[in-house]
């Protein structure tokens, strides 16, 4: 549901950010995230892929072969176009179909959560799109990015209000650990064990959920 929401939400946000398409293009998606991939498809990939969505409902997923299964039983994208050598003529097609004026690719100078796009997948997809008019219609899709992060779905403020619960239920259990004598080392163990015993993940990295500030410990 979070991820149908999502992509209903970004379709939206193409008019209201001035842009025909949004291009998530990314390959090895495991070693390297693309935050919009996780967002709103949901899906790791491996070769070359392009996650295409246009105004109108239009939505495109080009991908390797063997990534095809995983990308239809996310049941997002209406179209999906597997292959087997390379991604550049189906991805032309689908483009030149579309035919969008401004094209956003996931960069940005400083939000690092719209800056999925490596610089050398950048001047891959340049290449890839090489004698087209498609590499001069590409432009940040940081604005929407930004607007896709802050507005909360349904899905997505159900979660929120559940993580604030659970939060404000392992609060008040430490309330009743601080004493005198209690270090903070000894608090975040608390807590940690409480991560454990309700199987939550950390809310950043582990060793510093939460921080430890003070002491000798």
């Amino acid at each position: 549901m979070l991820y149908y929401q999502k992509a209903a939400q970004a379709e939206a946000l193409l008019a209201e950010t001035n842009l025909d398409a949004w291009l998530i293009f990314a390959r090895e998606s495991v070693i390297r995230p693309d935050p919009g991939i996780e967002l709103v498809v949901g899906v790791d990939v491996t070769w070359d892929s392009a996650f295409i969505f246009g105004r109108n409902g239009q939505r495109v997923a080009l991908v390797g072969r063997y990534d095809v299964a995983g990308v239809r039983e996310s049941g997002l994208f209406p179209t999906i176009i597997g292959y087997d050598e390379s991604i550049r003529d189906h991805l032309i097609d689908v483009l030149r179909r579309l035919d969008p004026l401004t094209i956003g690719l996931n960069y940005s100078l400083d939000d690092p959560t719209a800056d999925g796009l490596t610089h050398g997948m950048f001047l891959h997809l340049c290449d890839l799109l090489a004698d087209t008019p498609f590499p001069s219609r590409f432009v940040s899709a940081a604005p929407l990015l930004a607007k896709l992060r802050s507005r909360k779905t349904p899905a997505e403020v159900e979660r929120i209000r559940a993580a604030v619960a659970v939060t404000e239920e392992i609060v008040d259990l430490v309330a009743q650990q601080i004493r005198p004598g209690v270090s903070e080392a000894q608090i975040a163990a608390f807590v940690h064990e409480e991560f454990r015993r309700r199987n939550l993940a950390s809310a950043w990295s582990w060793d510093a959920c939460p921080i430890v500030n003070s002491g000798p410990e």
